[in-house]
């Protein structure tokens, strides 16, 4: 449970950090793709699900599933960076669409 916990605060702080310091808001989905190359079965789907919202500028759609593959797929400091900066670029854009 402590695992999680930090883990979660720790995602949650990285996206503030992201969405605080980010000048640029596009979001580049093929980097996040290839930043993930050996994932597969449902945290795949999930990630493609979420990726095919962002490409359908459907950011509100993708920001749930987003944070819920942070929570599933066991991942390096780089892919946590990348899938943090991906969920506060889009949570940032599901704002205005609420």
């Amino acid at each position: 449970m402590k695992k999680r916990l930090t883990l979660i605060f720790t995602l949650t702080s990285l996206v503030w950090l992201a969405a605080s310091g980010c000048s640029n808001k596009n979001i580049d989905t093929a980097k996040v793709r290839a930043a993930f190359p050996a994932i597969s079965g449902d945290a795949k789907n999930i990630l493609e699900q979420a990726l095919k919202d962002i490409d359908q500028s459907n950011y509100v759609a993708a920001v749930r599933p987003l944070k819920v593959l942070a929570l599933q797929v066991k991942m390096d400091k780089d892919q946590r960076l990348i899938l943090a900066d991906t969920i506060a670029k889009a949570a940032a854009k599901a704002g205005p669409q609420k």
